[in-house]
């Protein structure tokens, strides 16, 4: 199952298969993404965005940690 992640996330890696699969035909050196490794790609970057919400998520939580304990000083 996927995750979550911003459209522009999305849009971003299939900009980045289409500028591979063009370079994959304008030259001898570079093999073109096959489906599989599409998927793949889009799901690394699933991975890391969601890494990037929990980090985020975290940091916030111990922004409010630390206001609560100066409220009680």
């Amino acid at each position: 199952m996927s995750q979550p992640m911003p459209i522009g996330l999305v849009r971003e890696v299939d900009s980045y298969v289409r500028s591979e699969l063009a370079d994959a035909k304008k030259f001898d050196n570079r093999e073109p993404l096959d489906e599989s490794g599409v998927w793949s790609l889009h799901r690394l970057v699933e991975r890391a965005y969601a890494q990037g919400w929990q980090e985020g998520a975290e940091a916030e939580s111990e922004r409010a940690r630390a206001r609560a304990s100066r409220a009680e000083l």
